[in-house]
């Protein structure tokens, strides 16, 4: 006679393989996601994660907002009502400009590059290089 096996055994298993699949993915989008942000700002493109080894073993995340404050308002204001550690390894830019670990580039998005308010997009990223042993 074959023994049933109990349901909850299939949820703790599909549990864990999400978690090690992507679990390493919800510190970051967490952090980004939780940032105070100025009222009436508009999610662009929401948090992506990713990991890379491009120059050195890194993980970076990235959302790109619109503010109608502009950027520098933006910036002044998260960095004020944000403490350090809720910012630590988090960089606001203009989304215009260049970044070489862009997720969300704006050189190759032609909607925004049609834009007249492009001072008004803003990129929060979060970067944070992986220590390996070697």
């Amino acid at each position: 006679m074959k023994k049933k096996i109990n349901p909850a055994v299939y949820i703790i298993a599909a549990t864990v393989m999400i978690l090690l699949l992507f679990g390493w993915k919800l510190p970051v989008i967490i952090k980004i996601e939780s940032l105070d942000l100025p009222k009436g700002c508009e999610t662009i493109y929401p948090v992506r994660v990713q990991i890379s080894d491009v120059y050195w073993l890194h993980i970076k995340g990235e959302k790109v907002i619109k503010c109608s404050l502009g950027y520098e308002a933006a910036k002044k204001y998260i960095e004020t009502y944000n403490t350090p550690s809720e910012l630590k390894n988090i960089r606001i830019q203009p989304y215009g400009g260049m970044s070489d670990i862009a997720i969300y580039d704006a050189e190759f998005d032609e909607e925004f590059l049609q834009k007249p308010d492009q001072d008004c997009y803003i990129r929060i990223s979060y970067f944070r290089k992986i220590r390996t042993n070697g």
